[in-house]
């Protein structure tokens, strides 16, 4: 039989889990950007990033469930994705920042990934 984790221990498991898992997912974003959207308008970026996390996730995990809670344009070329998540009976959220380079000034300047970071913070776990 399996024994039900407590509060503390489910958390920190999660976390350590989802920290490998993210880091997956960081790759396999960076390499999809990289490839098959090199120059896209960056008023796009967005809801192509939306999709790539939330479809990669589907289909390395189905425990972890993930509903999208806010997106925010830091300056021009950044990007920050909130995602709120559970697996197993904890609650979490994770966060993506993207920055790109734009081939211009506007919002449908051709864009290119700089930098993609995809983490959690264990602050943010709960059971």
């Amino acid at each position: 039989m399996t024994d039900v984790l407590s509060g503390n221990r489910l958390v920190e498991k999660a976390f350590t889990y989802l920290t490998s898992v993210t880091k997956e997912c960081r790759k396999a974003l960076t390499e999809q950007f990289e490839q098959e959207h090199k120059g896209i308008p960056f008023g796009s970026v967005e809801g192509v990033m939306r999709q790539g996390i939330e479809s990669w996730f589907a289909r390395r995990d189905s425990n972890i469930k993930l509903s999208h809670e806010t997106s925010l344009n830091g300056r021009l070329g950044e990007i920050l994705v909130t995602y709120s998540g559970s697996m197993k009976g904890a609650h979490f959220k994770l966060h993506v920042d993207g920055v790109f380079t734009l081939a211009g000034s506007s919002s449908e300047a051709s864009s290119y990934l700089k930098n993609l970071n995809v983490h959690v913070d264990k602050r943010d776990f709960t059971r």
